[in-house]
């Protein structure tokens, strides 16, 4: 793909495993972050479709960029174009698998730009999967179901009762766990494959085995994957990362109950490129 990118390489981080995080200037000035990086799937890269966010999650730096501003289709494929440039200039070309739209801002939020992006990646290059990661948004869910572009859903859910995941997430008081995932299970049966639910464990929040009972009551192993996750720390912020040990019995509890359960490795914390981590603004 051949195109005048929409945006300006103006930083860019590399860590000793290879995660690489790009700073770009828009056109009007905004800043996104996109990260390079690698797991069990292969080299993939991870894009963003806001410039800030306005979902507000109280783990998230990026909900201290505000206000949040909707990018483009050119601007969401250039992220991946520009790394793509990135490596082949450094003589570092790898055949990178898979894309996720995960980075800074809520896909559904910015729906059509997402759909299309996610189209135009699958046209340009030979990638297995796209996916993209939503806090939640129920109608935007039922939509996407039935979208000619197939897009590999997660699904934040991060918590076991409402009241603990209004905390994180704000935005969720529009919908309750219950409406969440009975979109992601239609998604999940529409689109006859798995929907990823990520469940981010913080010490003495969620990681409780009554929250381990509770996630396996909630989820069909017919229609959910979960993947766990470690909260990245984030100067300011008060939640604490748990140990590998808690995290390991946390999946052993529901491995042995018939959910399939990943625990997913942290890529990028010591150049602020991990999960939850990216900010490309920081507030006055």
């Amino acid at each position: 793909m051949t195109t005048d990118s929409p945006l300006r390489l103006t930083e860019r981080h590399a860590d000793e495993e290879g995660t690489v995080k790009y700073l770009w200037t828009l056109a009007d000035g905004r800043r996104v972050e996109t990260v390079f990086f690698s797991h069990h799937a292969g080299p993939g890269q991870c894009l963003s479709t806001q410039a800030g966010c306005a979902v507000g999650c109280t783990f998230c730096a990026t909900a201290l960029q505000r206000p949040a501003r909707d990018l483009t289709a050119d601007e969401i494929v250039a992220q991946a174009v520009g790394v793509d440039r990135d490596c082949a200039e450094r003589g570092a070309e790898v055949p990178w698998r898979f894309v996720t739209l995960s980075g800074m801002g809520e896909p559904l939020l910015n729906y059509a730009h997402t759909v299309e992006a996610a189209r135009r990646l699958y046209e340009w290059t030979s990638i297995d999967v796209v996916s993209a990661t939503t806090s939640g948004i129920v109608p935007r869910i039922y939509q996407l179901a039935d979208e000619d572009t197939y897009v590999q859903l997660h699904v934040s859910l991060h918590a076991t009762q409402d009241e603990t995941r209004r905390r994180l997430i704000p935005i969720t008081r529009r919908w309750g766990i219950a409406e969440v995932l009975k979109a992601a299970g239609h998604f999940a049966t529409t689109r006859e494959r798995q929907v990823i639910v990520n469940y981010l464990l913080f010490e003495g929040v969620n990681d409780s085995p009554d929250d381990g009972r509770r996630l396996v009551e909630l989820l069909d192993p017919e229609l959910f994957e979960v993947h766990l996750l470690l909260w990245n720390e984030i100067p300011g912020f008060e939640f604490r990362r748990i140990g590998d040990e808690r995290v390991a019995e946390f999946r052993h509890l529901l491995s042995g109950a018939g959910l399939m359960a990943k625990a997913m490795p942290s890529k990028g914390r010591d150049i602020q490129a991990g999960c939850g981590q990216l900010l490309a603004e920081r507030p006055a």
